[in-house]
């Protein structure tokens, strides 16, 4: 098989919606035709079930496979809206028993044994274990900031960790884009951004409130029309894939002069 691209969704700060990218560009690249697990490391708020809406499915989780070594066949839920998606719940109680080598191992198991070409690692809004755990694996690490100037400065450092954990590349992918208060002048544009940060960029998200909303019902991009937020999640995966995709490509009533400053 092809080899198995394996993605952290990241950030030293919570709050600034992780695992609503992470949930949404997973599936994304399942409805593109890629074999997708997502894997919900954030051992503390263990929420990406509830954004998939797929906490009543849950029996096992990531612990019970690694230390537990129950069967991944019984822990791995596959997403009935598509055939290419799979979830592996957070543990309800993590006391740090899953090592580095640990999670290498399972790593490297699981994506032979599923035939992948994705793993997704939702992590937590912080520096904790689970941090060192996708930085151990990840071949690409997306860093999620919004326009606050805490979540700008949590997105610098975060980058920092990852590069002295070895992570081989970082993306920054700036969330609830708010482009009418970037027109008067209240928030910063991409470009201030991205100098804040000195990440990269691979994706803007704008502001949906309609998408927010429907996602706590476990909605994800497949239960929408084609908006703005969707052909984000789709021109961030394509470019994940290696497109040459344009930031904004196919946006509609956006004035990128002024946003871009």
């Amino acid at each position: 098989m092809s080899k198995t691209n394996i993605v952290m969704i990241t950030s030293c700060k919570g709050g600034v919606g992780k695992t609503t990218v992470c949930a949404n560009l997973a599936m994304t690249l399942a409805k593109l035709g890629k074999k997708v697990l997502m894997l919900d490391c954030d051992f503390g708020m263990r929420c990406l079930d509830l954004v998939c809406g797929l906490e009543d499915k849950c029996m096992y989780d990531l612990c019970d496979v690694i230390v537990r070594r129950i069967s991944y066949d019984k822990a791995v839920i596959r997403d009935e809206r598509s055939e290419n998606l799979y979830f592996l719940a957070a543990p309800y109680r993590y006391e740090n028993d899953i090592t580095v080598p640990a999670f290498k191992k399972f790593i490297e198991s699981i994506r032979t044994a599923l035939e992948l070409d994705y793993i997704f690692i939702d992590t937590h809004g912080g520096n904790g274990p689970e941090i060192e755990l996708g930085a151990a694996v990840a071949d690409l690490a997306l860093i999620v900031a919004t326009h606050q100037s805490a979540a700008l400065r949590a997105a610098e450092q975060t980058n920092q960790r990852l590069c002295d954990l070895g992570v081989p590349k970082t993306k920054l992918i700036i969330n609830c884009f708010d482009e009418p208060r970037v027109k008067r002048g209240e928030l910063p544009g991409i470009i201030d951004i991205i100098d804040k940060t000195y990440v990269k960029l691979i994706g803007v998200i704008p502001t949906d409130h309609t998408f927010v909303l429907a996602q706590r019902n476990g909605k994800l991009v497949d239960s929408f029309g084609i908006t703005n937020t969707v052909r984000a999640f789709f021109n961030i995966a394509l470019r994940i894939e290696g497109m040459n995709i344009p930031l904004m490509n196919d946006f509609k009533k956006i004035d990128r002069k002024i946003i871009l400053k």
